[in-house]
């Protein structure tokens, strides 16, 4: 295969999750021009051409990550359905743990959620509001932000693993809290009743209500290519 279906397949694994744009398309043949001057001089040097076209990439990974992550959305329309995502999931969380109430700690839990869920409304109609007052008569909803969608996307996997790591690790302290002694000593582990039954199972539930947080996130990630703006208009 030769240098140039190489950099071309190179690019195009690089640009495939990316639109057809105008500015995707400088970027790409700026980072093309500057991956070919960095394999001619690697070549000059007495490189063979793989060793001269793996470097060349080595040395271009910063650059391409940082010219190619950026994407321009829609401001108004992208945090508005983001705000929307965010109250529907904290509403749902709410709705979930109403029977909660009847068990020691679930009112507070419930009223908490409450709270969140009523803040994050509030916080969406100011929003909706403010961007309506300022956006009448003129083109406010097509003004974009730019979003850095590698480093959303990284954000999105550690959100992810954060999340199973802190629910393993509550799994954990709640197991070694209410039956440690009993592995310790080889006790058999009894549940008086569905009461007992059903603060535990609460317990252990409480922990996977933090995936509101990776599902903001995982949201913040995916509605990105339902708003981005694009140049072949």
């Amino acid at each position: 295969m030769t240098l140039e279906r190489r950099m071309n397949r190179h690019l195009e694994s690089l640009f495939a999750g990316a639109q057809d744009t105008l500015e995707h398309r400088e970027l790409k043949e700026e980072i093309r021009s500057n991956l070919a001057a960095r394999i001619d001089d690697y070549l000059a040097e007495g490189m063979s051409e793989e060793q001269a076209f793996q470097t060349a990439i080595q040395h271009m990974d910063g650059m391409e990550q940082f010219m190619s992550d950026y994407r321009h959305v829609k401001r108004v329309p992208y945090w508005t359905a983001l705000w929307q995502s965010t109250l529907i999931y904290s509403l749902v969380a709410w709705i979930i743990t109403i029977p909660t109430r009847v068990m020691l700690g679930g009112a507070a839990l419930n009223n908490l959620l409450l709270i969140i869920s009523l803040i994050v409304g509030a916080a969406y109609v100011v929003y909706s509001m403010s961007n309506r007052e300022n956006g009448s008569g003129s083109s406010d909803t097509e003004k974009t932000t730019r979003v850095r969608v590698l480093v959303l996307k990284q954000w999105q996997r550690r959100a992810w693993w954060l999340w199973a790591a802190v629910v393993l690790v509550l799994w954990g302290t709640q197991a070694a809290l209410r039956f440690g002694s009993n592995i310790w000593f080889d006790r058999p582990i009894q549940v008086n009743g569905p009461y007992q039954l059903a603060v535990i199972l609460f317990a252990f539930a409480l922990p996977l209500l933090s995936i509101l947080i990776p599902l903001v996130v995982h949201r913040a990630y995916r509605i990105v290519s339902k708003y981005e703006v694009s140049d072949n208009i």
